[in-house]
């Protein structure tokens, strides 16, 4: 079901990213194929129909999952197929979770936190800003959402701390 992306198979899926997600929120195409050869990062496609339906790029950092993209393609969203996918994977790692999604200020950002809620992630207000994605970019005022629980603070600033390092290879704040 979840088909490991490839240098074979990217190309493929990097559209469905570059679609679903802002500027602000994705990597240039050579920075994210880059991302193919680090140790901890996956990049999941999913098939529907013989197409990507969905992506998925996670990281497996110490004993936590990142999120760093979820998206489904537009004509497979609101029948339960993303949050069907969601469970599945969440299931398949078995451990905690942590992804990014925007402070709450209009209607679809507190529907994309709902979303997420109902598969059983917690909404965590420790400011956050998520280092630039690309040269050039400021940062980006974000929250955390952990599941299965919400997360004290301590673990909040370990958490923040590695994805800074690991994935944003940032090291100020």
């Amino acid at each position: 079901m979840f088909e490991r992306i490839t240098e074979n198979t990217f190309d493929e899926i990097f559209p469905l990213l570059e679609s679903a997600f802002p500027v602000t929120e994705l990597r240039i195409r050579e920075d994210q194929r880059k991302l193919l050869q680090e140790d901890c990062y996956r990049l999941y496609g999913v098939r529907k129909d013989g197409i990507f339906a969905a992506v998925f790029a996670t990281w497996e950092i110490e004993d936590f999952l990142y999120i760093e993209h979820f998206a489904v393609k537009e004509e497979f969203r609101n029948g339960g197929y993303g949050g069907n996918l969601l469970d599945r994977l969440l299931e398949e790692k078995g451990r905690p979770m942590v992804l990014e999604v925007e402070v709450p200020q209009d209607d679809m950002t507190r529907r994309r936190i709902g979303f997420y809620e109902r598969h059983g992630l917690v909404y965590n207000d420790y400011p956050y800003l998520q280092p630039p994605m690309r040269k050039g970019q400021g940062m980006l005022p974000l929250r955390f959402m952990t599941k299965p629980t919400a997360v004290d603070e301590k673990t909040y600033e370990r958490y923040k701390k590695l994805i800074y390092k690991i994935v944003y290879k940032y090291e100020g704040e």
